[in-house]
């Protein structure tokens, strides 16, 4: 049987700390080349003024998991301004969206799971985050620096506060009643401080990790915002950070990791290798580090998916397909 998956379901199947573990372990194996994989492509369409079609997709196959996972989204984009830097997107109508996982079984190559994207996609980017912060940042790491109060932002507070003993965490967005109903939402669920500033600087201060979570398609952090022994990662990284900030050698050796498979960065490493033991993490106290948060990958969704698929299936979750349906004979 094909099993169908949706996003309520999947919450209660995968906790953050399980889903960094998988990653963790999917990040290894692709690092001992133990992994295929096909960096994600756009097909984009222009449907009318100011309106374009877009279906996004990537895939990939952890081997030792046993799933190829396709991970694909459709989307309808309106966009808002001119310069074509931001845009609503949605499918059928505002606050719906098309995004499913495909997991593939490689050995009878069966369709054996689909699974609706939303919970997965959002906890699989904070994770990546954290598991290159359980590398990169100092393990006494205890103020958290966030721009951006969405939920991915939301979801990378979770994700450090798995990793590291956050104790305090400063929150900045550009409307003040939404960073503000962000720190109090966030302190009564994590159990954390949170105080919302009042400029992207001060989300900056005296932290010791900070991760920028926004949508914005131009560079704002500036170089000097980052401290001695900072950790910092972006999930835009040209449109939050840009090249010139993370590139700048400094005195005290910074250590920059890209989050696909090109050495992007200079003196750059990926988080494969980094999980392989191909190379060290932060090596000293007052290093500068940052990791490019910078794309999907299908090895995230052949391992979170193959775990959440195994887990499904041991607690009798979800609503089984025929198999037969996805199936055909073309033999006559």
């Amino acid at each position: 049987m094909t099993l169908l998956l949706n996003n309520e379901e999947i919450a209660q199947l995968i906790s953050m700390r399980e889903c960094i573990d998988v990653l963790r372990d999917g990040y290894r194996e692709h690092g001992l080349g133990r992994v295929a994989h096909r960096r994600r492509s756009n097909i984009v369409v222009p449907t009318g003024e100011g309106r374009t079609y877009v279906f996004a997709n990537f895939e990939g196959t952890v081997i030792k998991h046993g799933y190829h996972a396709i991970r694909l989204r459709s989307d309808v984009n309106v966009w808002r301004d001119k310069a074509g830097d931001r845009a609503i997107k949605y499918a059928s109508r505002p606050g719906l969206y098309c995004g499913l996982v495909l997991l593939y079984n490689i050995q009878t190559g069966e369709l054996d799971g689909i699974l609706n994207d939303g919970y997965l996609q959002l906890m699989r980017v904070s994770a990546t985050s954290a598991l290159a912060a359980s590398y990169l940042s100092r393990e006494d790491s205890r103020v958290l620096g966030m721009v951006g109060a969405g939920s991915q932002a939301r979801s990378h507070v979770e994700a450090m506060c798995a990793i590291r003993p956050i104790e305090k965490v400063k929150v900045y967005s550009l409307r003040r009643e939404r960073r503000e109903s962000f720190a109090r939402e966030t302190a009564a669920k994590l159990g954390v401080g949170v105080t919302a500033v009042g400029s992207p600087q001060a989300a900056f201060e005296e932290c010791d990790i900070v991760c920028t979570c926004t949508d914005s398609p131009r560079p704002f952090v500036k170089s000097e915002w980052i401290g001695a022994g900072m950790h910092m990662s972006s999930v835009r990284p040209f449109g939050e950070v840009g090249l010139p900030v993370v590139s700048k050698e400094r005195g005290d050796g910074p250590r920059a990791v890209g989050g696909k498979d090109e050495r992007d960065l200079p003196s750059g490493m990926t988080l494969a290798e980094l999980c392989a033991g191909h190379g060290a993490g932060r090596t000293n106290p007052l290093q500068r580090t940052y990791f490019a948060n910078n794309e999907g990958h299908g090895v995230q969704f052949s391992a979170a998916g193959a775990f959440v698929l195994k887990r499904a299936r041991e607690l009798g979750i979800g609503r089984d397909l025929p198999t037969r349906w996805f199936l055909q004979d073309i033999t006559t």
